[in-house]
């Protein structure tokens, strides 16, 4: 119990060479998690080494890893020395690593994480590599497909490039719209994903973020991709001025929305939270609006549905009434 508190190198590092006792407890640990942020430079080419020898005597592991730096990260996944071992890893954590890097490490032939990944964390400070390209676009449509394998639990955070030029924020929007262009809609974009969560997760009131998506595309060319997708948590949503105004949305009937049919879906937690662009008026039509998409195609068990939040309010425990 001791041992989940800390992550591996820590752990290898104080009780490792303690006594046989504590070897033999660490040889039987199979969950490997890592923050290579940890590890101090001198001493990082001398742990990957140990952690190599390490993981080929344990036949059976879960590897985890976390990281801020893309150059410690290239060295364990593209290095001869390590790219085996590290090329089976489960779970990935990211921060401060552009969405080129990200993409290229994934779906890296040799290594072949996309087969194996089951987490994906991008936590902050993504952002693309060269303004104006296509790279987060061209990464979220990839993990978003029949590619990833083996991936369950996905979190895409994104931060607008800043070009540091004279005019910093004002040169573009301080958020990143997320739009699918690369995703084809069909088998071959079918994705295994049980938990979505798009931004960041509010603390208390704090609703900002820097990671949107329209619900257009959510609707049009997100959900048909997600047939086994059971966690839903977005931040945040909004919609299109002409198609979804508020004189519009009030007459639009959810049940009529277009959606694939034959992918029935089967949430059980659903957390959303509208962009604070609109009035509350709107707000609020838009949060009735919401919830009886989702009420009215989910499966027909609407009872499947647990936790249902829009901008931290319970939808479950509210009737109908509150929202007109």
């Amino acid at each position: 119990m001791c041992f989940a508190y800390l992550d591996f190198y820590s752990l290898y590092e104080i009780f490792y060479y303690l006594n046989q006792h504590f070897k033999q407890l660490i040889q039987y640990e199979i969950n490997i998690h890592i923050n290579l942020n940890s590890i101090p430079s001198r001493k990082f080419l001398t742990f990957c080494f140990q952690i190599n020898q390490y993981i080929k005597t344990s036949q059976n592991y879960c590897l985890s890893i976390v990281a801020n730096d893309k150059y410690r990260l290239n060295l364990i996944l593209e290095d001869d020395l390590f790219k085996d071992t590290f090329s089976k890893l489960k779970s990935l954590s990211l921060s401060t690593v552009d969405a080129g890097t990200i993409h290229s490490l994934i779906f890296n032939k040799t290594i072949k994480l996309y087969q194996r990944l089951e987490r994906l964390n991008l936590l902050h400070k993504i952002s693309e590599k060269h303004e104006g390209s296509n790279d987060i676009d061209y990464l979220c449509s990839s993990l978003i497909s029949s590619k990833m394998k083996s991936l369950k639990y996905l979190r895409l955070n994104f931060e607008s490039y800043w070009c540091g030029c004279e005019r910093g924020w004002d040169a573009r929007p301080n958020y990143v719209e997320l739009e699918f262009n690369q995703l084809i809609v069909g088998n071959r974009s079918l994705s295994n994903l049980e938990t979505l969560i798009i931004g960041n997760i509010p603390h208390n009131h704090d609703n900002d973020t820097t990671t949107k998506i329209s619900f257009k595309i959510f609707n049009e060319k997100l959900l048909p991709c997600l047939p086994k997708l059971k966690n839903l948590i977005i931040n945040a949503i909004h919609f299109d001025q002409k198609q979804y105004s508020r004189q519009n949305i009030i007459y639009i009937s959810p049940s009529t929305i277009e959606r694939n049919s034959n992918i029935p879906l089967n949430l059980k937690l659903i957390k959303i939270w509208i962009d604070d662009k609109y009035a509350p008026d709107d707000v609020k039509t838009m949060r009735k609006f919401l919830r009886n998409f989702f009420m009215n195609n989910n499966s027909s068990d609407t009872t499947t549905i647990k936790i249902f939040y829009i901008n931290n309010k319970n939808i479950l425990k509210r009737k109908l009434r509150d929202f007109n």
